[in-house]
């Protein structure tokens, strides 16, 4: 069974430290955890897609009802 860590809003920091919290969250993703994040940066579900895809961790990127804002679902696979 998976747990969930919740919603982590990454909007107002700068785009490594986004990159370096999908990391973080794809590694929580082997270990059993799940998170959802919040990005204004479509360059960062850009690099969550492969590297979620590397380790085999199901990742889904759709768009929030706020413009330009996504929401980057990491979960460990079922």
């Amino acid at each position: 069974m998976s747990e969930s860590k919740g919603i982590v809003d990454i909007r107002k920091s700068p785009i490594p430290d986004q990159i370096s919290r999908v990391d973080e969250a794809i590694k929580e993703a082997e270990n059993g955890i799940g998170t959802i994040i919040l990005t204004s940066s479509h360059v960062v579900g850009t690099y969550a897609l492969p590297k979620s895809l590397d380790k085999s961790i199901k990742c889904k990127i759709s768009p929030t009802k706020v413009m330009g804002d996504w929401r980057i679902e990491i979960t460990p696979k079922p």
